[in-house]
């Protein structure tokens, strides 16, 4: 049986339930904590996912835990990224991996520096799909568009429907 590699959240916000939706597919996961900075909220999420609750500075000193996946707001990233860091543990973040360039240089060489692995959700806003829609509009491929609507890892608006 393989170990599973335990990981904790910090930040328990909107995009959390789909982290644990997500690397529960995953058998060598196992979403073993959460933190959050109020922690009555990683406390209720703790109860509903059944995970154990912690402080952020709990979180980074529990020995069990290899990876932590920043859920943070984006101008809180690389100060948490670089945190994880510094605490031995691997990081991964929601997108982006940090909002000034300087901070994400800084987040790669901490990770480089503790011998640790930095990794970021992509960018799906600035990713390759809109900067070849970017590209073709900047060349005149499609002519100058007049309305546009994309979706991406979605069913569109008929996906919303209160009665699909």
């Amino acid at each position: 049986m393989v170990q599973k590699v335990r990981v904790g959240l910090i930040g328990v916000g909107k995009i959390a339930p789909a982290y644990i939706k997500g690397c529960s597919r995953f058998p060598i996961l196992e979403i073993a904590a959460c933190a959050d900075l109020d922690y009555s909220r990683a406390q209720a999420f703790a109860k509903e996912h059944s995970l154990q609750a912690y402080t952020v500075e709990e979180l980074l000193a529990a020995s069990d835990i290899e990876i932590v996946i920043n859920l943070t707001i984006p101008q809180a990233h690389a100060e948490v990224n670089i945190a994880i860091i510094n605490a031995g543990k691997n990081a991964y973040a929601e997108k982006p991996l940090a909002v000034f360039r300087e901070d994400g240089k800084r987040t790669v060489e901490a990770a480089r520096s503790k011998g640790v692995l930095v990794g970021c959700a992509p960018d799906t806003f600035l990713g390759g799909g809109g900067q070849t829609a970017r590209k073709l509009i900047d060349e005149g491929v499609i002519g100058e568009p007049v309305a546009a609507t994309a979706f991406m890892a979605g069913h569109g608006p008929e996906g919303w429907h209160p009665n699909p």
